[in-house]
């Protein structure tokens, strides 16, 4: 037990309550006022006209909302600057720091960034949606970075950022000119230089034939034999960053001076927002609010709010307790507070591995690197160990290690008292912790390791970056030499992604403890593993069988590993086999190289030469107007669809009561509203805009609901109860193979010959047979669906802005169901953040349903789809599934 320290020993601040958030947003100073702390960053951004800033999924996965925020840490004394994710930043959590947004780095009419500008001449940008967000992403890289940073960190950097088009090549082709030893960004000096007569590449800083020459003016011109070189991209020098040094935004003064203060903020539907600055002001919230939720980066609790829909009714913005972010270095390990940043935690953890001996560090180098492939850069910067620790999730990447290390929680509650508890006796069940309801993580204690006690992590994922376990472990053992022997004393091994939570593999321990570290403690430990670590057939997350593997695989990797370390120290005698050596050596994935051979053949025009494409500096600087981007109208309404949430049913009724008395509600419109026809099809007319009577699959549009806001369109169509009557559902192809479901008039045959006939046939030797399945796919274009529509001439004329690759199936649709001629429908279209087929049909199907208020009420109405809504409602590639017979002779 212990208890907390004394004020005296604590930073005074000043205890000012405020009900407004000061913040600048690119060098503008903003009063934000209360009554907004259901919104995110992102959403401000946009609805202040700094629509540079995408939304694409919403989740913090794809990077296209990144900016970058900078505070001033007085623990460092200095600013720092990170690449958050705004879709997930809670407005109020940027109060007090500057937010540079893509607009305010550099545009067309004061002059590109050298990143914008090297990203545009690269052709790092096609469609353009993902583009601000990259250039954001290297900005904060460079901001943050005292040196130069190596391609290593450069690409690093970028993982928390999707391209649906270009495959990234151009992308880092641009941003590689940045990674070098000297450069203007940093010095204002030129690298240009040449060793004996060769040309130093600025790219790489090593000899190359960039076909660079000094011309007669002692210039450079570009020198190309149109048949016998290829042509490379412009370097970072010929941007001529040097010009830039004083447009660049510094911190404002203003914030430097600014004193700590409590903030006390509220939101739609009764939403309390605090920020607190001492550890004793949470723990008296919490202490008032036992069902709080304390905030951090707001990876998981924005999350559940905004997809799941859960309500939280208060929050704790916890991130700037000076209590909860210490880093102490002490003789027997190293505290770690549990609201610091894991991109923080990882610093460190270099850091201590550089300045301690290396058997004390085994722990801090599993940490390292499970953390680096936990998330991408934006989501480091903002999520905090304990965040981390107290989401219980059953395949966090970090609980595992936690508690196979050792480690240790201090916990503190309202009146100040500490306690104690391993890692291994936090977890209780699925999300759940050995937490009181006035009680909150104070600091994990991590314990350097001992000689000849080895802790390693373990993940598979579907990918390596960014994605979430489908099982994960850490493991350790420590082992003394006895006899000459190498005996096991001590040892761990938990997994994540098998059990409700991390689940220590207990009866494999006492197995190990006490035994020698062999070939014949393995196969016995692998026979005892498998039936310690139990999963049933239905278990959540499937793939039993591949998990079970799983499980096996990571400790006989595990055992190998310890073999490796301990190979050389007396009496060890294990030796690993030339062909098991692949199991653990690391993964050393070189710099992405892409090279282009292609001959530059001029003749009087632009054909074959590589230009900029014309919106290339547009997108770079976020200026590229996207159908989302556009201003919307006076007086403009927002839809929200009504979807089904049944295979295969036929609508009873509609109970739209509770959406009525919803705030902001504007109207709902259903089959029997459409004034024209509300049967629609691309190819085959079979489809309804809105549901009449029968349904037809998960996700079928029965109606739309207007309000004055996106959050209150989709708050008001969540209200709107719809009842059914189940019928049985064909889920599957073979399903409808089994119920002989087909659609009608589809029969394909291509024949010739009696293919029968030479089944039948003595000469037919051998007959191979089988099928083919391939499963469904998304689309995922990083642009949502959306559409803006309008009417002129008092209505009897519909105009509208679509996403689309196909503005014509939108005037035929939405003029056959509004009933008009299709002189009567306009279509615009300037660019659409991909597409790849998914805006080809289903995109009209979300401009028709949008048209019916529009119409019909005679005003604007813009509808944008959420990712998951957008996931749920298009469709995607459809599955196939093929069955093939042939015959051969032998």
């Amino acid at each position: 037990m212990g208890s907390l320290k004394s004020d005296d020993e604590v930073e005074l601040i000043e205890e000012i309550e405020l009900n407004e958030a000061v913040v600048y947003i690119n060098g503008v100073r903003r009063v934000i006022p209360d009554g907004l702390a259901h919104l995110t960053l992102l959403e401000y951004l946009r609805d202040i006209g700094l629509t540079g800033t995408k939304l694409g999924c919403g989740e913090g996965g794809c990077g296209a909302c990144t900016v970058m925020v900078s505070c001033f840490d007085k623990r460092l004394n200095k600013c720092v600057h990170s690449a958050i994710n705004a879709c997930l930043a809670p407005l109020y959590s940027v109060e007090g720091m500057h937010v540079i947004t893509v607009e305010g780095i550099g545009n067309r009419r004061n002059g590109l960034h050298p990143v914008q500008e090297s990203l545009a001449r690269s052709h790092g940008s096609q469609c353009g949606f993902c583009t601000p967000g990259f250039v954001m992403s290297m900005y904060a890289l460079l901001r943050s970075s005292e040196t130069p940073p190596t391609e290593e960190q450069i690409e690093e950097s970028l993982a928390g950022n999707l391209c649906r088009c270009t495959g990234y090549r151009p992308i880092l082709d641009a941003f590689r000119v940045f990674a070098k030893t000297d450069d203007t960004i940093y010095t204002g000096h030129s690298l240009f230089g040449h060793e004996g007569n060769n040309f130093i590449c600025p790219s790489n800083g090593k000899p190359c034939s960039c076909g660079l020459r000094s011309d007669t003016n002692g210039g450079t011109a570009k020198q190309m034999d149109a048949y016998n070189e290829s042509y490379e991209c412009d370097s970072y020098n010929v941007i001529e960053g040097s010009r830039y040094t004083d447009k660049e935004l510094i911190f404002p003064p203003e914030l430097l001076l600014r004193k700590p203060t409590f903030l006390s903020l509220t939101g739609f539907g009764g939403l309390k927002w605090y920020r607190p600055w001492r550890l004793q002001h949470v723990l008296e919230l919490k202490a008032r609010h036992p069902e709080a939720k304390l905030v951090v980066g707001n990876t998981e609790v924005g999350i559940e709010m905004r997809l799941k829909r859960l309500q939280y009714q208060y929050l704790i913005y916890v991130a700037q307790v000076p209590e909860l972010n210490i880093i102490n270095i002490k003789d027997d390990g190293l505290e770690i507070g549990a609201a610091v940043r894991l991109s923080e935690l990882m610093n460190v953890l270099k850091k201590v591995m550089a300045e301690r001996a290396g058997h004390e560090t085994s722990s801090c180098k599993a940490l390292i690197e499970q953390m680096r492939w936990f998330a991408g850069t934006q989501i480091k910067n903002v999520a905090s160990v304990g965040g981390n620790i107290c989401t219980a999730s059953p395949i966090s990447d970090l609980n595992p290690l936690w508690m196979a290390a050792g480690a240790r929680f201090h916990i503190i509650n309202y009146n100040g008292s500490i306690r104690t508890t391993l890692a291994e006796n936090f977890f209780l069940g699925y999300r759940k912790v050995n937490l009181a309801s006035d009680e909150i993580l104070l600091s994990i204690h991590l314990p350097w390791t001992r000689p000849f006690e080895y802790v390693r992590e373990f993940k598979q994922a579907h990918r390596r970056d960014d994605d979430i376990a489908i099982v994960n472990a850490g493991m350790r053992v420590h082992l003394k030499e006895k006899d000459e022997e190498w005996i096991v004393t001590d040892a761990s091994i938990i997994y994540g992604g098998v059990a409700p939570c991390s689940l220590p593999a207990s009866k494999t321990k006492e197995f190990l403890i006490g035994k020698s570290w062999n070939k014949e403690l393995l196969g016995n430990a692998l026979r005892v593993l498998e039936k310690d670590i139990l999963l049933r057939e239905d278990a959540p997350g499937g793939m039993v069988e591949f998990r079970k593997s799983l499980t096996l695989s990571f400790f006989f990797k595990f055992f190998l590993w310890v073999c490796q370390q301990m190979d050389g120290n007396p009496f060890f005698r294990e030796n690993i086999p030339l062909s098991h050596l692949s199991a653990i050596q690391p993964v050393h994935r070189p710099s992405v190289i892409g090279c282009q051979d292609y001959d530059l053949v001029k003749h009087g025009t632009a054909v074959g030469s590589p230009e900029v494409h014309l919106s290339a500096r547009l997108q770079v600087t976020g200026e590229a107007e996207f159908t989302d981007d556009v201003p919307v109208p006076p007086n403009c309404l927002h839809a929200a669809l009504i979807l089904s949430r049944k295979p295969h049913a036929r609508i009873v009724s509609i109970n739209d009561y509770g959406a009525k008395s919803s705030p902001g509600f504007a109207g709902i419109f259903l089959a029997k509203d459409v004034p024209g026809d509300n049967s629609i099809g691309p190819v085959v007319v079979d489809e309804e805009v809105f549901a009449s009577e029968f349904i037809t699959c998960v996700g079928q549009v029965i109606g739309v609901v207007v309000a004055d806001s996106h959050e209150n369109a989709k708050l008001a169509a969540r209200k709107i109860h719809v009842e059914y009557e189940e019928l049985p559902a064909i889920l599957s192809i073979e399903d409808a193979l089994q119920n002989r479901s087909f659609h009608p008039n589809t029969e394909r045959r291509l024949i010739k010959g009696d293919v029968d006939l030479c089944f039948q046939s003595s000469e037919c030797d051998r007959i191979i047979e089988g099928e083919v399945q391939v499963g469904g796919q998304e689309h995922f274009y990083m642009e949502p669906q959306s559409s803006l529509v309008w009417t002129t001439d008092n209505g009897n004329e519909v105009h509208m802005i679509s996403s689309t690759q196909a503005p014509e199936k939108h005037q035929k649709y939405v003029s056959h169901v509004l009933g008009l001629p299709m002189s009567k429908v306009v279509c615009k279209i300037k660019r659409i953040g991909g597409g790849f087929g998914g805006k080809e049909t289903r995109s009209a199907f979300i401009a028709a349903a949008a048209s019916v208020p529009s119409y019909l009420l005679n005003c604007p109405v813009k509808i944008k789809l959420d990712r998951d809504i957008d996931m749920m409602i298009t469709g995607q590639r459809h599955s196939f599934l093929g069955k093939y017979k042939g015959w051969i002779f032998v």
